[in-house]
This record gives C-alpha cells, structure tokens and sequence, in this order.
C-alpha cells in the first residue's frame, strides 16, 4: 500500500510565452490568422500565485491494483490583467481568487502468468482545475488535465521478455474552456458571446503502442 501526499506552489506566473511561436489564431482577439506566420510574444506581466496539493492512496490486493487521487488548486491572483487575461479571469476583469479539484481513480487487473493488465481510469475536474501542463506534448490534452469527464480503459501485454504491447481507448467529455490553460474564465462549451478559441466539447483517442525495455 502506498499513501502519498504532494503540496506545491507556483509563483509569479506570467501571462505570455518567451521567444517565437507560430499561433492559428491571434491571443489578443481570437480571430484566425490567416497565414502561418510568427508571433512574439513575451510575457508583460506576472499575474500571481497559486497552491496545490494532491492525495494518493494506492494499494494492491492479489492480482488487482486500484487507486484514489484527489488534487486541489486555488489561485492567488494579483490585481493584474493584460491583453491576454488575468488568472482565471478574462482580459481587463478584476481577478478573484478562485479553486479546483480532482477525482481520479483507476483500477488494474492482471492475468495470464502476470503478462495481461486490464486497466479502467476516470478523471473528474471541477470548473476551475488547473494541473499546469501548459507544456504537455501528448497528441492531445491529457486526460488529467480536462475540465469535466474523463475515462480510459487499456490493455497491456507483454510479447516478450522486454517488451509490451499497449492498447488504449480515452473519451473526453468537457464541461468548461480552458483545460490546461491558467488564462481566462472557464465558460461553458455553449457559451454567448462564442468562445474565442476552439475548443471541442467531445473527443476520443484510440491509441496502440510497442515498448521495448533495455
């Protein structure tokens, strides 16, 4: 059994990002750019601070794993908004101090000799939950991140001595903008005036991969 307890803090967290980046759209107004070209743009401001503290109980019964993770964040925004919005508050609002939180549980079974796992997660974030992956290159968003439900059921083999065979299937279900993203107010998917960004309310993610250990 492992029980496990995390406390953070991220400070000074800026508004922008350092050096060149190619952007669809334009941050200031959310308008589609219409060629690939390269924006600067430097953060102007710091914005504030934020705390996070996280939870694990895991624990392991025969050949079943199963496991209980609650996270919580609240932000401490300074009195600042620039262009591209304030913590958790959109351009040139008063910021206010908001948090979130997380469910994610999961369980795993093993089977044949130890060489099948059979895996089922889920992922429940609040309106305003941030886990500060800004940074994260998955193919898309990942799943501890979402604003709303997530769910993935898995399937692990192992082929040989030293490598596996991984089978995967996430659905996302989002409620609020701004997964991953500490700028701007979280706003339903069906919100008026439209949101600025694309964002997609649903999405699935089938994946398949070799791992090969040395």
């Amino acid at each position: 059994m492992l029980v496990q307890t995390t406390v953070a803090g991220a400070l000074n967290i800026t508004d922008g990002l350092n050096g060149l980046t190619v952007l669809p759209v334009n941050p200031l107004t959310g308008q589609q750019v219409n060629a690939p070209i390269i924006m600067r743009l430097t953060p102007s401001a710091n914005l504030g601070d934020m705390g996070l503290a996280g939870l694990l109980w895991q624990r392991r019964v025969g050949p079943f794993d199963w496991f209980v993770n609650f996270n919580y964040v609240k932000g401490h925004p300074d009195p600042v908004t620039t262009p591209f919005g304030g913590l958790f508050s959109d351009p040139f609002e008063t910021p206010r101090s908001h948090s979130g939180s997380r469910w994610f549980v999961g369980g795993r079974y093993t089977l044949n000799e130890n060489k099948t796992m059979l895996g089922l997660e889920y992922n429940r974030g609040s309106k305003y939950w941030l886990n500060l992956t800004p940074a994260q290159d998955d193919l898309f968003a990942p799943e501890t991140a979402g604003r709303g439900d997530v769910a993935e059921a898995y399937l692990i083999h192992q082929l040989a001595q030293r490598f596996l065979l991984r089978l995967g299937l996430v659905s996302y279900h989002y409620e609020y903008s701004g997964s991953s993203w500490h700028l701007g107010a979280p706003k339903t998917l069906d919100s008026k005036p439209i949101l600025g960004f694309p964002t997609c309310d649903e999405a699935t993610v089938l994946t398949l991969s070799l791992t090969a250990r040395f």
